[in-house]
């Protein structure tokens, strides 16, 4: 098998709105907060509120992407989320603005924060789209890269800060 670390394709397997909170991602549910220790049980619970079918989508994909509009997370500053992201193989987060903190988690749960340049980019990607982040490695470095959308034959930059 030939792994390729310079780029990343893979589907968007939640599309989201502006403000989406913890409690819209992770179940608030007393026998998940006993339970902190299990992320196998946290991350059953992931965007349940929101989308009953992403753990299904998100398990047999093997991860993909999240696009999202603003602020999200934008109250919260733990990890638990980040650390359930990465858990179920999500590789990158696309969105219009990201909360510094939340951004910083990502980072170092091994995810890529990516923000569109331009805002009207996000009204240009759905649910199920496969995308491909090309020449990640040498992109990276300059804090633009391009999103290739295979599905639908265009392309758009994104901002990246590591």
């Amino acid at each position: 098998m030939d792994i390729n670390f310079n780029e990343i394709t893979s589907g968007v397997m939640i599309k989201l709105s502006d403000n989406i909170e913890k409690d819209d991602i992770l179940s608030s549910d007393e026998k998940f907060l006993e339970d902190q220790s299990n992320i196998d049980i946290i991350a059953k619970t992931c965007f349940k509120k929101i989308d009953k079918g992403f753990i299904n989508r998100v398990t047999f994909n093997k991860g993909g992407f999240i696009v999202c509009g603003d602020n999200l997370l934008q109250q919260s500053s733990d990890s638990d989320v980040e650390k359930v992201f990465s858990h179920l193989g999500i590789k990158g987060i696309i969105a219009k603005s990201f909360n510094e903190k939340h951004k910083d988690n990502l980072i170092k749960n091994g995810i890529i924060p990516m923000q569109f340049i331009d805002d009207k980019q996000y009204n240009d990607v759905g649910l199920y789209d496969i995308l491909k982040v090309k020449n990640l490695l040498e992109d990276l470095s300059k804090g633009i890269v391009e999103v290739v959308n295979i599905t639908k034959g265009d392309s758009f930059f994104v901002k990246t800060e590591l």
